[in-house]
C-alpha cells in the first residue's frame, strides 16, 4: 500500500462525509471506513472502535439533552434544570445518531493515515516544500500512541505502589508524570533531530512501497467518489437532512450512492494482494 494512495482515499472519504448530513450516504461511507481499518489494522480496531462507540453514545445523548425540538416526545426532564430541562424527542435522538455517524466516519478516515502507513512514508509522500510540515505531522502521529503507552505504564506503576483512583484530584499523581514524560520526550526528539543535522541538508528517504495498479485503482476511485459527491452537492441532488420538526425518511439519490461506492475499493483491491 503506497502512502500517497492511502492519503488520497483518506482525503476523499473525509470530504464526502462532510458534504452532507444525509444518514444514508454517511452510513455507506462509515461502512467503507470500518472495512478499511479492519483490513489494514485488525488488532488496533478494537480500542479505536471502543472509543468511537463511547463518543457516538455521548453525541446522541448530548443532542437529545440539548435539542428540545420535535413532535415525538419520549421523556421530559424538569424545566428548572439548566440547558437540559425540557422534552426529549425522538427527532433529536435520531439527529444525534446522524451526527455520531459522520463523526465516527471522519475519525476513521483520518486515523487510517497512521494505521495503514508508517510516519516516514507519509513524510516521503509529501513534496519537498512541505518537508517541515511532514516532520511535524509524523511527530504528532507518534505523539498520541506514546502518550497512551506512558499513561498505561505510569498508572500501573502507581497502582503497584498502592494508589487507587478514588477522587478526581488523585488522578494528578498519574497525569503529572505523564505530562512531564511527554515534555522530556519532546526535548529528546528535538535534540536528536538537531544532532542529526535536521534542516541543514536535503532530506534522506526511506524505501517506500512501490506504486502498483492497485494503488492507481484506489486513487482513481477516490477521485471519482469525491467528484461525484461534489457534483451531486453542487447540483442540488444532495443536501442537508434534518429530522425536525417531524421525523421523515431521508431522500436517496442513485448518483450519490454510486459516488460513495468507490470508497470500498481499498478493501477489494488491497485485501486481494498476494
Amino acid at each position: 500500500m503506497n502512502a500517497r494512495a492511502i492519503a488520497a482515499w483518506s482525503a476523499a472519504t473525509l470530504g464526502c462525509v462532510l458534504m452532507t448530513t444525509n444518514p444514508v450516504y454517511r452510513g455507506i461511507i462509515l461502512l467503507s471506513a470500518v472495512n478499511f481499518v479492519v483490513v489494514v489494522a485488525p488488532r488496533r480496531f478494537r480500542p479505536i472502535g471502543t472509543g468511537l462507540m463511547l463518543a457516538a453514545v455521548f453525541a446522541v445523548a448530548l443532542n437529545s439533552l440539548l435539542a428540545h425540538v420535535g413532535v415525538h416526545v419520549f421523556a421530559e426532564l424538569p424545566a428548572w434544570l439548566p440547558l437540559v430541562g425540557g422534552p426529549l424527542t425522538i427527532e433529536s435522538a435520531v439527529y444525534g445518531l446522524d451526527i455520531a455517524t459522520g463523526l465516527v466516519a471522519a475519525v476513521l478516515a483520518a486515523a487510517s493515515l497512521s494505521l495503514a502507513a508508517d510516519p516516514t512514508e507519509l513524510i516521503d509522500a509529501l513534496p519537498s516544500w512541505l518537508e517541515r510540515t511532514g516532520a511535524a505531522l509524523a511527530a504528532s502521529l507518534n505523539f498520541v500512541p506514546a502518550i497512551g503507552r506512558t499513561f498505561t505504564a505510569v498508572s500501573d506503576a502507581q497502582r503497584m505502589r498502592g494508589w487507587r483512583p478514588r477522587r478526581i484530584v488523585g488522578w494528578g499523581e498519574v497525569l503529572v508524570p505523564v505530562m512531564l514524560t511527554a515534555i522530556e520526550d519532546s526535548v529528546q526528539l528535538a535534540e536528536a533531530m538537531e544532532a542529526r543535522g535536521y534542516g541543514a541538508t536535503r532530506r534522506s528517504h526511506y524505501p517506500s512501497a512501490a506504486w502498483g495498479w492497485r494503488d492507481t485503482g484506489v486513487v482513481a476511485g477516490s477521485a471519482l467518489a469525491l467528484a461525484g459527491m461534489t457534483f451531486a452537492r453542487a447540483s442540488g441532488l444532495v443536501g442537508d437532512w434534518y429530522p425536525y420538526p417531524n421525523l421523515s425518511l431521508p431522500p436517496v439519490e442513485a448518483l450519490a450512492v454510486l459516488a460513495c461506492l468507490p470508497l470500498v475499493l481499498p478493501v477489494l483491491l488491497w485485501q486481494s494482494r498476494p
